[in-house]
């Protein structure tokens, strides 16, 4: 399938412009990545489905945005198997069309599932730049052969640095607001341990093996029992003596 005609380049600069408008307007913390994946596979001169792949050091791969269920699925698969090219193109500079699934060789067991799952037989991912050890992907895909050509990916490229503006935002949130919470519950956790040697007339490691023995025996995260005592000043409650007999 071929891309239409190169005046489509017109419409995606309106697309394009009217994006740029609404989230130079935006009052938000952040951009709209639903939106942006929305746009960008709406700009496409070719029928296709969109989603933003990303992996993070130390996880899995997850999808962020996908404009309907079968980018899920295609994402999902993915992941379940270890390969594809949303995997590849977080991790390369730069990547080729999988002109046929049917017949591509970089991720035979990726390609033949998909195409006999999802009916899929052409993809396009676009690597996102990111800072730090953080990748990400931009992944077209459509159930037409060839269907990205030069033009598909020239616009890709136009939508990666502004898909990675609003991961990085995202990332940012997130990274603050886990460590956030992180010194919420270190202090928490300090504070419990005072209330307990106190108590107790006990060192600040014997308090925390209080902490960890009430954890296990309640079969709940410390941060939470420690939260407890910081609040009520009330001893976690421990198993008995001779539990472990």
């Amino acid at each position: 399938m071929n891309d239409r005609p190169r005046e489509a380049v017109t419409e995606v600069a309106a697309d394009m412009s009217g994006l740029l408008n609404l989230l130079a307007s935006s009052t938000g913390t952040g951009l709209d990545l639903a939106r942006l994946v929305f746009f960008a596979c709406r700009s496409m001169p070719v029928e296709s489905t969109c989603g933003l792949t990303l992996v993070r050091k130390g996880r899995a791969p997850r999808t962020m945005v996908a404009t309907d269920e079968v980018a899920r699925v295609i994402d999902a698969l993915q992941h379940e198997v270890g390969e594809g090219p949303s995997l590849e193109a977080a991790r390369v500079p730069t990547l080729e069309p999988a002109d046929d699934l049917s017949t591509e060789s970089r991720w035979p067991e990726f390609a033949r599932r998909c195409v006999e799952e999802t009916g899929i037989r052409s993809m396009l991912a676009v690597r996102l730049p990111l800072a730090g050890g953080d990748v990400a992907s931009l992944t077209f895909s459509s159930r037409f052969p060839s269907a990205f050509g030069e033009l598909t990916v020239g616009l890709a490229a136009l939508y990666a640095p502004i898909a990675a503006l609003g991961v990085e935002q995202l990332l940012r949130q997130q990274d603050a607001e886990e460590l956030g919470t992180a010194l919420t519950s270190s202090r928490q956790i300090g504070t419990a341990i005072g209330i307990i040697m106190e108590r107790n007339l006990v060192t600040s490691e014997e308090a925390m093996a209080i902490l960890r023995r009430s954890s296990q025996h309640l079969n709940r995260k410390l941060r939470d029992i420690a939260a407890e005592v910081a609040e009520t000043g009330e001893m976690p409650p421990e198993p008995p003596a001779d539990a472990s007999r």
